[in-house]
């Protein structure tokens, strides 16, 4: 994050201006503290990171007074976007929601209904696409389509397919190998290692199975 002294100011009763400090690859996000492990759940976040090259920005601290207040209207404002995890109906994830519709800034909800007490939930928000999932894993597969539709890694495939591909292909390119490292399977695919591993670890014990650890590790075909 970057440090206070250094942060430039940005009022929060100007909504809609153009933003001349926009930070086109950071996103910001909110959610509950209470409801997760911190590591648990930002790892999801993490290893997206480092993937699609963007930087998530997360308000650590409990909003109790209006110099905090400043300060995550300003990561709203310098965002390309903000991720919104209602799960639990948070009073401090509401109030940052309701400070990015207010600032007009682009938004986009995620909720998990096991945590969350529906009938909270106003009604106009309820009808909003979200990122609904019931896991880790479910949260990370709704990011990922999240990030293909804002950061395209191939523009001209369209949003949807995008992933499902790189998993047909990575496939199809182990099953014709005696195994492949993570980085052979990158260099195949012709992306980023980290991308690599994104597209690979959902297909772990269902199509693919691993032999060996950490950098030798190999991926075969499940028999």
């Amino acid at each position: 994050m970057a440090d206070e002294k250094q942060e430039q100011p940005i009022s929060i009763l100007a909504p809609g201006l153009p933003n001349p400090a926009r930070k086109p690859r950071q996103i910001f996000v909110a959610y509950s503290y209470r409801l997760y492990p911190k590591d648990d759940y930002r790892r999801v976040y993490n290893e997206l990171k480092k993937a699609f090259q963007v930087d998530f920005v997360f308000a650590d601290e409990k909003i109790t007074s209006l110099h905090i207040l400043q300060k995550i209207a300003n990561y709203i404002r310098e965002s390309r976007f903000g991720i919104y995890d209602i799960s639990g109906w948070n009073p401090n994830v509401t109030l940052e929601l309701g400070l990015a519709f207010g600032l007009t800034e682009k938004t986009f909800i995620a909720i998990d209904p096991a945590k969350t007490d529906i009938n909270e939930v106003p009604s106009d928000l309820r009808g909003m696409d979200r990122i609904q999932y019931g896991s880790y894993t479910e949260l990370q597969t709704g990011l990922e389509r999240l990030l293909i539709q804002e950061f395209p890694v191939q523009p001209t495939h369209d949003v949807e397919s995008q992933l499902t591909q790189l998993r047909e292909q990575t496939v199809k390119i182990i099953s014709d190998s005696e195994g492949l490292k993570m980085t052979d399977i990158a260099k195949l695919l012709g992306v980023s290692v980290d991308m690599a591993k994104v597209v690979v670890r959902p297909l772990v014990g269902d199509k693919l199975r691993i032999e060996g650890v950490k950098r030798g590790a190999k991926y075969y075909l499940n028999d």
